[in-house]
């Protein structure tokens, strides 16, 4: 087991070889459930794509016990997330992918944060024109790609949904700050069988095919690099739990995007 609880900035081990996590005792317990392949299936190139069962695995609500009513009061939530390093199909191993409703009385959906735990992911996120469930209907505005090391932030912009990707010979384990004031939706993503883009094995390195499930056309990538936004307690030397924990007040963009609009795409150098 590889502790990570420095870098996680609470109690937590993680088992390459099998994937596993060991939350520490003191953690409160969090909410498990996993993902399976075929639940995957409607958003593969290769919808007949052989697999292990188990493709990866999501603990929410997770955090210290003397935290709760903190992150309560500020309608957050800390999740972690684990995944294996598969082939699905031609593709690399991959989330569902999905999308986040419009705040009410507003003009922005609710944005997201990750951090990388171990590993590296690469992120899709995708802007629509709207949430027509139709792939026939639906307009992909802009697609942006970012790669993420361990330690390294990425906050998932209003009005793009997105996906995770890890294409290394190694697991991938990540966890993220949301607003707790909403679900997300995934059926926009599976009548279009996925995303603008998907990430394939090209002898080794990974490239990259257009979804034709788009009936439109889908626009090209638009490559960025993660940068920090200490304002938005952001940094790479700061765990992203402790830091929320330090300043939870920090997060309130999470909940209230359109006052802090600049400063999120701060954490975006697109090219």
């Amino acid at each position: 087991m590889i502790d990570l609880s420095n870098l996680a900035g609470y109690p937590l081990k993680f088992d390459p070889d099998t994937v596993g996590l060991s939350f520490g005792s003191e953690i409160r317990m969090p909410q498990y459930s996993t993902r399976e392949l075929d639940a995957l299936r409607p958003v593969l190139l290769d919808p007949d794509a052989e697999g292990p069962d188990v493709i990866y695995w999501m603990f929410r609500n997770t955090g210290m016990p003397e935290d709760a009513g903190l992150y309560e009061a500020h309608d957050l939530r800390y999740d972690v997330s684990a995944f294996q390093s598969v082939m699905l199909g031609p593709e690399y191993m991959k989330t569902s992918g999905h999308y986040h409703p419009m705040i009410p009385g507003t003009r922005h959906s609710y944005p997201e944060v990750y951090e990388i735990l171990y590993g590296e992911a690469l992120y899709i996120m995708q802007a629509l024109d709207d949430y027509a469930a139709s792939p026939d209907e639906v307009v992909v505005e802009d697609v942006i790609l970012c790669r993420v090391k361990a330690g390294q932030k990425i906050i998932m912009p209003p009005g793009y949904g997105h996906v995770t990707v890890n294409t290394l010979d190694q697991p991938l384990m990540m966890s993220n700050w949301v607003s707790s004031r909403f679900s997300s939706f995934y059926g926009t993503t599976e009548a279009a069988r996925g995303f603008a883009w998907y990430v394939v094995d090209d002898g080794g390195e990974p490239s990259y095919i257009e979804n034709n499930s788009y009936a439109r056309g889908v626009p090209a990538v638009r490559w960025a690099e993660v940068r920090e936004v200490p304002e938005l307690g952001l940094t790479w030397d700061v765990p992203m739990y402790q830091a929320c924990a330090e300043a939870p007040e920090r997060f309130e963009f999470l909940n209230r995007p359109w006052e802090y609009e600049e400063l999120i795409w701060a954490n975006l150098d697109l090219a």
